[in-house]
């Protein structure tokens, strides 16, 4: 679940959980998604989309800039613990890993890592394939021959 923090001018902090199937406006205009009452917050001054597995935030041509992490951005992906910052309105962005009060049903966590005997087993018929990477110089011309 991704959230994204701001503390308000009062210096009351809100947060906002953003989804992933539409984007999200930020402004100062009453339509926006999250509206920052900040006289140098432009009325559509960003917007933050999830595109290609990331949240992205866009300057939408905002008079007075979008910043992450203190550098000015036109567009620039979210990472977790970025430091936003329109106007004088200061955020923060935060993707956390779903809880068990997230997840519908009775799905279990995915261990951090494979038992041996499990990544040891093949999953068809087919034989089992050698993920290791290789630089492309190291590479045999018969491993090169397996894989086209």
């Amino acid at each position: 679940m991704a959230k994204i923090f701001f503390v308000g001018l009062d210096g009351t902090e809100k947060s906002y959980r953003l989804q992933t199937h539409r984007p999200f406006t930020v402004g100062r205009d009453p339509g926006n998604d999250i509206i920052l009452r900040d006289p140098k917050v432009s009325r559509h001054h960003a917007e933050i989309v999830f595109e290609r597995g990331f949240f992205v935030l866009h300057d939408l041509a905002s008079a007075n800039g979008t910043y992450v992490n203190n550098k000015r951005i036109r567009v620039a992906p979210l990472t977790h613990g970025a430091k936003l910052r329109m106007g004088n309105s200061y955020g923060r962005f935060s993707e956390e890993l779903p809880t068990e009060s997230d997840t519908p049903g009775e799905e279990k966590p995915i261990p951090a890592q494979v038992p041996d005997d499990v990544a040891a087993m093949p999953t068809s018929q087919h034989a089992q394939l050698n993920l290791s990477t290789q630089p492309q110089e190291l590479l045999q011309d018969e491993d090169l021959k397996k894989k086209a």
